[in-house]
């Protein structure tokens, strides 16, 4: 037979204010685990008010004013579209100039005039009562940007681009690469896929039908781009999460298992923070140093970033990781006349 339910008691009837309460504080939702730490019950306590909530607590149609939602492998409980008071659009509205934030660098273009007009318009939508609430937002949320590049004078670059991704037509770029030299430009057939914002700078994803496969282009070397009257379609299967894939960064190469060795604590409690690649792996060594693995396709990228972390990260392999780190600081300690190991 089954058990009679326990019944309710002050205590309960606490809690369960709690939680509707809770919610109406965090339109974003409240993670299951986050409310039994605050609660101090059991998840399945929690399952117990949750069907009681649910039972008893509706709208005028008779759906719950509470729903559970999935984000990744938590459930999250929150407020139903409908219940949600004015706070959340605030907190919308929060989110959204901080995104916005993100685009700082690009001041002085076309993006930048966009996301701001854009910006107004939203600000509009927020009740005049609420208004009040979002003064001071520029002191209140801010990004440091690092080593940005500047696109002030890339406008006659950038438009054509934005009009290609949105029509999907294909474009004619003459290109400066970095390894080529600038007075060698490549010309292109391009058909954009995607515009990627990488470390402060703008990247394409597309096809170049002169090297036949997906390459990506900076911007900023892009010396001239020409609308084309032919149209493309995306590839099946294709998204830029699958092309950056296993990248470190976004310049793509071989798959290369690479061993790291993290000498210091220093390192390994900066790094063990971090999601650096989606294969890493992180295993303490018995002599208190740690071992990071990676599989990851292209090691150009991974060079600059284990320069930059030295003295703190040793390269075990490949082989030809180790010779080109160790190359380019040999190089770099010459221009100072300091003998190798020797800071």
């Amino acid at each position: 037979m089954r058990r009679p339910s326990r019944p309710a008691t002050y205590r309960t009837a606490t809690r369960l204010a709690r939680i509707v309460h809770g919610l109406a504080a965090r339109p974003h939702g409240w993670p299951f685990q986050a409310i039994q730490e605050e609660l101090d019950i059991s998840e399945r306590t929690l399952l117990r008010y949750l069907a009681a909530c649910r039972r008893e607590l509706t709208l005028p149609d008779g759906e719950p004013i509470i729903e559970v939602v999935r984000r990744g492998d938590r459930r999250v409980l929150r407020l139903a579209s409908a219940a949600r008071a004015a706070e959340s659009t605030v907190y919308q509205t929060l989110s959204f100039y901080f995104a916005l934030t993100v685009v700082r660098f690009l001041d002085g273009t076309i993006l930048k005039e966009g996301a701001e007009s854009l910006w107004e318009a939203f600000y509009r939508l927020v009740p005049p009562a609420q208004q009040p609430r979002l003064a001071h937002f520029e002191q209140k949320f801010f990004t440091v940007p690092y080593a940005t590049k500047d696109y002030r004078e890339h406008d006659e670059v950038i438009d054509p681009i934005l009009r290609a991704l949105v029509d999907q037509r294909r474009l004619r770029v003459e290109y400066a690469g970095l390894w080529r030299g600038a007075d060698e430009p490549t010309v292109h057939e391009f058909d954009p896929y995607t515009l990627a914002l990488y470390r402060g700078g703008l990247y394409l994803i597309g096809r170049s039908h002169s090297y036949r496969k997906i390459v990506y282009l900076a911007v900023e070397r892009i010396r001239d781009a020409r609308l084309l009257d032919q149209r493309f379609e995306y590839p099946r299967g294709y998204s830029p999460e699958k092309h950056t894939e296993g990248t470190f960064g976004i310049v793509d190469g071989d798959e290369t298992k690479v061993e790291l060795l993290i000498l210091t604590r220093e390192g390994k409690d900066l790094l063990a923070s971090r999601r650096l690649h989606p294969t890493q792996r992180f295993v303490e060594q018995a002599d208190g140093t740690t071992l990071l693995t990676m599989t990851v396709r292209g090691t150009r990228e991974l060079a600059n970033w284990v320069l930059s972390m030295a003295p703190h990260v040793k390269v075990l392999a490949p082989e030809s990781l180790r010779d080109e780190v160790a190359g380019r600081l040999g190089d770099g300690l010459a221009l100072y006349g300091a003998p190798a190991g020797r800071p």
